[in-house]
Formats: structure tokens, C-alpha cells, sequence
């Protein structure tokens, strides 16, 4: 299954003609959250299995911090517990903003990497992360 996930991620990357593929850098992640998965837990396989295979067609794989991610409204930034209603459903309590919530928290890793300054080896100018919903900016705005 892992395999089966890693080539569609590096595929979709493919596809899409990107440079980076980011993850959430969950490292300690059981320390922090007190969970236990087991003696290795399949993200970090996962990780491990993309980054080798992105490797082999030039394609980076980076890390990116995961705190208040799932929290934090990609569309106006505000964050808060509130606004991550179930496992599934992201709603901001501030802007009304509704959205799946890893497709929430997978702009807000975007945004988070395209804010530090990161620029593409592909291309010059400022940096963009492209979502089927538009491109994220260094502002942090989705344009549709």
C-alpha cells in the first residue's frame, strides 16, 4: 500500500511539473502527542519511500514544521481549536472559510514553505505553490 501511495505522489509531481514535494515534519510526533503506533510508524516509511523515489527524477522532498497546521485557516490565517469542527471538517470561526481539513492544513504546510523564502530551481521570481484551486503566494492567497 505504501508503494502504491508513494509512485502516485511522485507521479502527481510528475504530472504537474513540480520541484518539491513538502510533508509535514512529524518527527517526535508520538512524544508529543503521547500516541503509540508501534515500533515504526508508516508516515516516516512513507516519507522514506518518496523521498527516494522523487530522488531519482531530480524532484527535492522537504520537510516543512507542522505546528497548528490543522488549526490555522489557510484563507485569512486565524487560528484556533475551534476551528477544526471533526478528523475531516475544517471550518474558520473567524472567516466562515470551509474546506476538507488535510486540504486545509496541505495549503497551510504550502504557504509555511513558500513563505521562507524558498525559490524554485526551475524557475526565477518569487515562489508559488500550485493547488487545484489556484496558486498559493508568499501573501498567502489563494487566487482561483
Amino acid at each position: 500500500m505504501l508503494h502504491r501511495a508513494s509512485n502516485a505522489i511522485v507521479d502527481e509531481a510528475l504530472r504537474y511539473d513540480c520541484d518539491v514535494i513538502l510533508f509535514e515534519d512529524l518527527t517526535h510526533i508520538r512524544e508529543r502527542t503521547g500516541a503509540s503506533w508501534g515500533h515504526k510508524w508508516a508516515f516516516r516509511t512513507l516519507y522514506e519511500q518518496v523521498e527516494y523515489k522523487a530522488e531519482a527524477i531530480s524532484v527535492s522532498v522537504k520537510q516543512v514544521g507542522s505546528a497548528y497546521t490543522s488549526k490555522r485557516c489557510a484563507e485569512c490565517g486565524f487560528t484556533a481549536d475551534e476551528n477544526r469542527l471533526t478528523r475531516n471538517d475544517f471550518r474558520c470561526v473567524k472567516c466562515e472559510s470551509e474546506a476538507n481539513a488535510d486540504y486545509n492544513a496541505a495549503k497551510n504546510i504550502g504557504i509555511r514553505y513558500v513563505r521562507r523564502g524558498q525559490q524554485s530551481s526551475r524557475r526565477t521570481g518569487n515562489s508559488q505553490l500550485a493547488l487545484k484551486s489556484g496558486t498559493v503566494t508568499s501573501s498567502g492567497f489563494v487566487e482561483t
